[in-house]
């Protein structure tokens, strides 16, 4: 358990020293993870769907284990912990719908290059996407997720993974056998170190970042998912931003969908279903009345955009962005405390 200042200051200078570090750090980590995954031949599709989308969320799949970890020991607020960890995973999540996918479209348009997306990807992820959200949505009517419903959710996940890898089969069958030698097993065992290592600097910097926050909730009374929503949720929606203009900038502009589209699968099923799955999480009301809606709609409008005319034009690039903002005016406005 860690321990942090009593003084409003210094918990403001930790926090944003623990975010920095969360996300650079697991920016590093996705970095040698798809190096390491590389190195044994798997697809590069698979990669992308399941190792990006997997690391771009391991600022949010961290925050919740970690959060859920410290409920079931007794060392924090249950509600403060549960309140921030959804905010931070659907604060997330929106920010990636809408803002960073807006974003990408007009940096696509402004570069000359068209945001392209194949209709029966929008058929399978994207419905998988907004199938998620209703999902969390409706386990979370009753005011809580159980640990059942956390382990559908995270199931449901392990479900889809198994579709991915069924699809990629036989192309992974068609791969030449690897031969690794000493060199590749020594360089290996290096990536390895380096994503362990990695991972405990993440898993401290969410301790912090918990801490951090309840701090806040306790001492001035904010709501612990609007805490989520407007800090945490921008930062960890980060390691996307970068990925994906990355991407865009390379001339993969379907990658960059990819993985907005993989991270929103990921969070709500894998990083909030596995954290419920430990712990079960309480649902404040501003989640159920109005955060998760807004993801589900996003996420809906988002979809239509792609499937119309499987690119953003610029309208449609500032129409995400303004729901954004209008998100967040709303939420600052009229729903700042959880209940």
């Amino acid at each position: 358990m860690v321990v942090i200042s009593q003084n409003p200051v210094d918990n403001v200078i930790i926090g944003i020293v623990a975010i920095a570090f969360l996300v650079f750090v697991a920016d590093k980590v996705i970095a040698k993870s798809i190096k390491l995954s590389k190195k044994f031949g798997i697809s590069q599709i698979f990669i992308g769907l399941t190792v990006i989308s997997i690391g771009t969320s391991l600022p949010e799949i961290t925050t919740s284990v970690v959060a859920s970890l410290d409920i079931v020991r007794g060392n924090i607020n249950p509600f403060i912990a549960s309140s921030t960890v959804l905010g931070t995973a659907i604060g997330s999540d929106i920010v990636q719908q809408s803002l960073i996918m807006g974003i990408v479209g007009l940096l696509a348009i402004i570069r000359l290059k068209v945001v392209h997306v194949k209709r029966n990807f929008l058929k399978t992820d994207g419905l998988v996407m907004v199938l998620a959200a209703i999902l969390l949505w409706l386990f979370s009517l009753g005011g809580s997720i159980s640990r059942g419903e956390g382990a559908v959710l995270f199931f449901g996940y392990i479900l889809f993974l198994w579709f991915l890898w069924m699809k990629e089969d036989e192309r992974i069958h068609d791969h030449k056998q690897i031969r690794l030698d000493g060199k590749d097993k020594k360089g290996i065992f290096i990536d390895l170190f380096h994503i362990i290592i990695g991972l405990a600097v993440i898993i401290f910097s969410a301790e912090y970042i918990l801490r951090v926050a309840e701090f806040f909730v306790v001492m001035y009374g904010i709501g612990g998912s609007l805490i989520g929503i407007t800090t945490i949720g921008i930062a960890t929606a980060l390691p996307e931003l970068t990925t994906a203009i990355t991407a865009l900038f390379r001339g993969a502009s379907s990658i960059s969908i990819g993985t907005l589209i993989g991270s929103n699968i990921t969070n709500p099923m894998l990083a909030l279903g596995l954290g419920a799955m430990i712990s079960s999480y309480h649902v404040p009301r501003p989640v159920i009345v109005f955060d998760i809606p807004v993801k589900i709609a996003s996420g809906i409008i988002l979809i239509w955009f792609l499937w119309k005319n499987r690119m953003f034009t610029r309208k449609e690039a500032m129409t995400m962005i303004t729901i954004y903002f209008v998100y967040i005016l709303v939420r600052l406005r009229y729903f700042p405390v959880d209940t």
